[in-house]
């Protein structure tokens, strides 16, 4: 196996004729990325055989019986952060909340959803019908996806927010993780780019003709595809050497990728790897395509990465991956083709 070089503290490279774009969340303590790197360091239970995968990647591991695991995740909408109540309806809400996390286990290989457990904090002035309108679709939600509300919490709250943990079963061998790319390997992206992104500036502005005119870029934000089906097929075929659902952006995807597999990632991203829809937005925006692709997020397709020997048989089995990229000796992320700055995703 190749190796590259350990991350130092800058892990972004650099290049005379290419942009290499720096994303301030990765490495300060303060930051988002920081947070969950010291939280990294501090649930560590070596003595635990039982955890196969902890912190860090896009689902937690637990081996249960042999041959057999237990996969789980756990994601959230909070009002403010994820959403406004004036566009969040109690379906759209629930439709989310369910496929957001079903995106993780997607990312992980082979996973089936067994059951979840659902929370929310409400706040007095909700009405009943919407709770009840919330609970229905969620119940529509797991039955179309195969699995079981079990249970959850109900709180109090000054805003409005809903979490919910699933767990899926696996067999272990068809699983994949975040930290397997080598230099040589093709970045594959499955799935929308910068879509949600578009899709929540549209709610924001709340214009109907523009949302007549990009509802998909809309259902986009509200509705994402988990991709059970073709992350099941990627781990049988083992057709990826790591992998990760799109929840921050393109451009966020590639820091993970690299700084975990101590790679660098080129990002090569072109006009074909985006829907008309969003194309023909940034364009009556006046801005780049690309900035929406780099620095959007929710999306929640999946990025993987993929020997060159298997490039040939991913794009026969999911003719819809889009070639985005590459990994490379070295360290960092670079972009082809973007002067402008990737931030990490920020909705308000």
């Amino acid at each position: 196996m190749t190796s590259c070089r350990r991350r130092s503290e800058n892990c972004w490279g650099k290049s005379k004729d290419l942009i290499a774009v720096r994303n301030k969340m990765k490495l300060s303590p303060k930051g988002e990325a920081g947070l969950l790197t010291c939280i990294g360091k501090h649930f560590r239970f070596p003595g635990d055989k039982r955890l196969i995968l902890g912190p860090g990647d896009d689902c937690a591991v637990l081996r249960t019986t042999p041959g057999k695991a237990l996969v789980i995740t756990t994601d959230e909408l909070v009002e403010h952060t994820h959403f406004l109540r004036r566009f969040a309806g109690p379906e759209l809400l629930a439709r989310k909340l369910m496929r957001v996390n079903l995106s993780d286990l997607a990312s992980m290989g082979r996973v089936r959803p067994v059951s979840c457990l659902v929370g929310s904090g409400l706040p007095k002035n909700i009405p009943a019908g919407f709770v009840l309108r919330l609970i229905g679709e969620l119940k529509k939600e797991a039955l179309k996806f195969g699995l079981s509300v079990a249970g959850g919490n109900l709180s109090g709250a000054r805003e409005m927010h809903f979490y919910m943990t699933v767990w899926g079963e696996a067999d272990g061998k068809s699983l994949v993780t975040r930290y397997g790319a080598r230099p040589g390997d093709i970045l594959f992206s499955l799935g929308p780019l910068g879509e949600a992104k578009a899709g929540l500036e549209i709610l924001k502005g709340g214009r109907a003709a523009e949302k007549k005119r990009f509802r998909s870029l809309v259902r986009g934000f509200w509705e994402p595809k988990p991709f059970l089906k073709e992350g099941a097929l990627i781990g049988d075929r083992a057709l990826a050497s790591a992998m990760l659902d799109n929840s921050d952006g393109l451009g966020r995807s590639a820091v993970i990728l690299s700084e975990l597999s101590r790679c660098r990632v080129r990002l090569q991203a072109g006009p074909d790897s985006v829907s008309p829809a969003l194309a023909a937005y940034a364009a009556a925006k006046g801005r780049s395509w690309r900035e929406y692709v780099l620095s959007g997020g929710e999306d929640y397709g999946l990025v993987f990465t993929a020997r060159p020997g298997k490039a040939g048989l991913v794009k026969k089995l999911l003719p819809a991956a889009a070639a985005v990229g590459r990994v490379e000796k070295g360290k960092g992320v670079i972009v082809e083709g973007y002067e402008g700055r990737i931030e990490s995703f920020r909705h308000f």
